[in-house]
């Protein structure tokens, strides 16, 4: 078993509000599908790897989520992405492409335990539930430590949903970003077509004010707002509505 590390996700934007590309860093290393874009349906899947503060894509030029950690080896990842690669060999645009790669190589180098609360704009995930899990890591000035009993996801294309019960997250963040953050979710269901639009309902109480993955954010037991890379979103302890992703 490899020592532990940190894992992040970093994104940029291909198409103004649909179309996101995806990188994912272990440790020191990102991994992405080269040259993705949502014009090369047909290409050959193939995954570089870069170093440094983005990746070589310039995914995470705001510095990357911190999203989860892992115990998985350098060996043991190569050998999960050309398994991978083979059963993906194609890229395309609605399934087999760089967003499919880097939450199914994060769903599998982090045992689940991590936190995601983006939306795909394209990508094939069938259903995936988690039991109990937590994690907490700390890299460049974000300290994160997470909890979450049970959550599910899945997605098709630009249409997503998500479950999660008892979530409870603390964050401060003193670069890139700041803030401090509380993040405590009863439950939570979640649709969502692509970047354009997201809904969700539960019962939350969520508390925080900063910086933080490239988002302004002001909340207070569930009230708030925050604007964006990940576009304009009003919450309340109920629900809340989320629109047009620009990151």
């Amino acid at each position: 078993m490899a020592p532990e590390r940190s894992v992040k996700i970093g994104r940029y934007m291909i198409k103004l509000v649909v179309a996101h590309h995806w990188a994912i860093k272990i440790g020191e290393t990102w991994y992405e599908i080269r040259g993705a874009s949502k014009s090369n349906t047909n290409s050959k899947n193939e995954v570089i790897k870069s170093h440094g503060f983005n990746a070589q894509s310039g995914a995470g030029k705001l510095g990357g989520e911190l999203v989860g950690v892992t115990t998985k080896s350098d060996d043991e990842i190569d050998t999960w992405i050309d398994d991978w690669l083979a059963r993906n060999p194609t890229y395309a645009v609605m399934t087999d492409n760089c967003q499919k790669f880097v939450h199914e190589l994060l769903v599998w180098v982090t045992e689940g335990r991590f936190t995601d609360n983006h939306r795909f704009n394209s990508a094939d995930e069938p259903s995936k539930k988690s039991e109990a899990t937590s994690f907490a890591a700390a890299e460049d000035g974000n300290a994160i430590a997470n909890y979450c009993l049970a959550k599910c996801s899945s997605s098709y294309g630009p249409l997503g949903a998500k479950v999660k019960a008892f979530e409870f997250q603390a964050q401060a963040v003193a670069g890139p970003g700041f803030g401090a953050f509380a993040d405590a979710t009863v439950f939570e269901e979640e649709i969502s077509l692509g970047n354009v639009v997201r809904a969700h309902v539960g019962l939350n109480a969520n508390t925080g004010l900063g910086v933080r993955n490239g988002n302004l954010e002001a909340h207070l037991l569930g009230f708030g707002a925050k604007i964006g890379a990940d576009g304009i979103e009003v919450n309340t302890p109920i629900g809340g509505v989320n629109v047009c992703s620009v990151m």
